[in-house]
């Protein structure tokens, strides 16, 4: 039996379609690639989890490395009586999980005070349950909050009393902790929920 050959621009069309398709699946959109301007991918390197040990507001010991095996655990360090930034930071969290439906159920959120002096226990629970209940408030000492915020590359001092003011410092960023608490990266300060809700599938696929 004799096949024909097809015509060579038969045959050219399909190679080059073959060529496009590879071309295409090479170059296909990465979300965590794109999202470069407001977040700093450490995945290839992560930074290691700060041993400190601190406690939760129901008062059970908590450590870095307690961050959840099976989902991953966005991190913030502030304080209740933060008039702007720390409140936006945990609403645009809050809104950001709400957007990403489902995705949401694979993260933790965890709030470290910078002012435990001041934040209780109960003010500190007060304060997460405004926004979601299932958000953990996180206390210790101020000079091991400090030192753990700095293992993260997050820079706070201790509260200070100046002038008749009380200072307290607090991170920008929003961390991303992998499950043993690495930090796999991180979001901007001023992130806004929308561009947190685009990333959070990606970075579950990603990274869990």
């Amino acid at each position: 039996m004799t096949t024909r050959p097809r015509p060579v621009r038969a045959l050219a069309a399909l190679t080059g379609a073959a060529a496009l398709a590879l071309a295409v699946g090479c170059t296909a959109a990465d979300p965590v690639a794109e999202a470069e301007e407001y977040y700093l991918d450490l995945s290839d390197d992560p930074m290691a989890a700060s041993g400190i040990g601190l406690t939760t507001v129901e008062g059970d010991p908590w450590s870095f490395t307690d961050a959840a095996e099976d989902r991953l655990t966005l991190l913030f360090f502030g304080y209740t009586s933060c008039p702007d930034v720390c409140p936006m930071t945990m609403a645009e969290i809050d809104l950001a999980l709400g957007q990403a439906e489902g995705a949401a159920d694979a993260y933790d959120v965890v709030m470290v005070s910078t002012d435990p002096a001041r934040d209780t226990d109960e003010q500190l629970r007060s304060w997460l349950d405004r926004f979601d209940p299932s958000f953990q408030g996180v206390r210790g000492d101020i000079d091991a909050t400090v030192e753990a915020a700095r293992d993260y590359g997050i820079p706070i001092d201790p509260p200070q009393e100046a002038e008749g003011e009380y200072l307290v410092t607090h991170g920008g960023r929003i961390v991303v902790l992998l499950p043993g608490g690495e930090a796999a990266g991180m979001f901007d300060e001023g992130t806004e929920a929308e561009q947190i809700a685009a990333l959070l599938p990606a970075l579950a696929d990603t990274l869990l």
